[in-house]
């Protein structure tokens, strides 16, 4: 069984999901799906000025609020890439966390956008992401393609579905 993590409100989940990848001063950061930012813009707080938050997401409309956010608050470390994710060309071994409230559904295919993922992440490096499938399949998924430590906490309902947190970690 899964180990329960209790979460009610975005801000929550944005905190455990930032823990669960080893977001910390410096980082890299990419945030995959990212919407208009939220969560981009909670890993660039936890960065600061030395480090990097990227988010990338599929709609040119929200990503234009998402950079307008950006520019009003002056925030410099903080970018924004109109693209598929499960298809856009990272700088292999560049992002120290990868981050995702929907990453898995963002990817027609899983297993590729995984992979994807699994190539831009360093050594050592942390992906998190937040499903509503099935603990064991995401798990399932991530293992497939090469990712470790593979761990699923329960954090509440999303969607009335299950929702869970789920972490792992690439070793060379």
């Amino acid at each position: 069984m899964a180990p329960t993590v209790g979460i009610t409100t975005t801000a929550a989940l944005d905190v455990a999901l930032l823990d669960a990848a080893g977001v910390r001063p410096g980082a890299r950061v990419l945030d995959v799906g990212c919407g208009r930012g939220d969560t981009t813009f909670d890993a660039a707080r936890r960065v600061g000025p030395s480090g990097l938050a990227l988010g990338v997401d599929a709609s040119l409309t929200v990503l234009e609020r998402a950079r307008r956010r950006a520019a009003d608050a002056g925030l410099a470390h903080v970018g924004f890439v109109h693209a598929d994710p499960q298809q856009q060309r990272f700088a292999p071994l560049r992002f120290d966390s990868i981050v995702s409230r929907r990453a898995r559904h963002v990817f027609a295919d899983p297993d590729v956008g995984f992979t994807n993922l699994l190539r831009a992440l360093r050594s050592g490096g942390r992906l998190a992401v937040v499903s509503s499938d099935e603990a064991d399949g995401v798990r399932a998924v991530l293992e497939r393609v090469g990712f470790v430590d593979v761990s699923c906490a329960a954090v509440g309902a999303r969607d009335n579905a299950a929702a869970w947190l789920v972490s792992a970690g690439r070793r060379d």
